[in-house]
């Protein structure tokens, strides 16, 4: 946003909404991207103990990463905050609509968390984007199964509730205490984060 608004130009707040809306459209993207991954870094963080986050999750080159991990008594989600500028709808198992992409990002999250597992040995719940409450006509869609797993896609404000109760294809299901102190180890001990 600085080199764009020209060095040595003093931005006050970069993420001032008139100066947003005339930045050029990848800038506004990036900056949409930023805003939705703190809004849900919010909602994470205000789960309880019995959750554990890890953000900006590095999953091999800086570009591919999951935005957030999160482990707790329904399981072990990997998650990907987007605002994609417009409404999303589900097709096939995967994200639509002008502005989405890139084009296929439940199987660039899938094939990421995939990558996660195989490296720390353990297996992911459910796969879940987030975008903002007014993209999503449903609180949350099943996109099937993506890689084997449960996919959704999910309002921002149904977030915290979908981690509490989890997917539907599972709902019930509990991981026990040692399985939990397990997943949290490897994971803690094997996540890279995205410097």
């Amino acid at each position: 946003m600085r080199e764009w608004a020209g060095r040595g130009v003093s931005l006050d707040d970069p993420y001032d909404p008139a100066l947003v809306r005339s930045a050029p459209r990848e800038i506004r993207r990036t900056l949409a991207d930023a805003l939705a991954e703190e809004a849900t870094a919010r909602t994470v963080s205000a789960l309880g103990i019995g959750f554990t986050i890890w953000h900006d999750v590095s999953t091999g080159p800086p570009e591919r990463k999951i935005d957030h991990v999160v482990l707790g008594p329904t399981g072990l989600y990997a998650i990907l905050s987007e605002d994609f500028g417009g409404p999303v709808k589900v097709r096939r198992g995967e994200l639509i609509g002008p502005a989405v992409q890139p084009e296929k990002p439940m199987h660039e999250l899938a094939s990421r968390a995939k990558t996660l597992s195989r490296q720390l040995k353990v297996n992911f719940t459910c796969f879940v984007i987030v975008v903002p409450d007014d993209a999503l006509a449903q609180p949350q869609e099943s996109l099937g199964t993506v890689k084997g797993q449960p996919a959704v896609v999910v309002r921002q404000s149904v977030l915290a509730h979908l981690l509490r109760t989890g997917p539907e294809s599972t709902r019930g299901r509990q991981i026990g205490g040692n399985e939990l102190f397990d997943v949290r180890t490897r994971l803690s001990n094997g996540i890279r984060f995205v410097e």
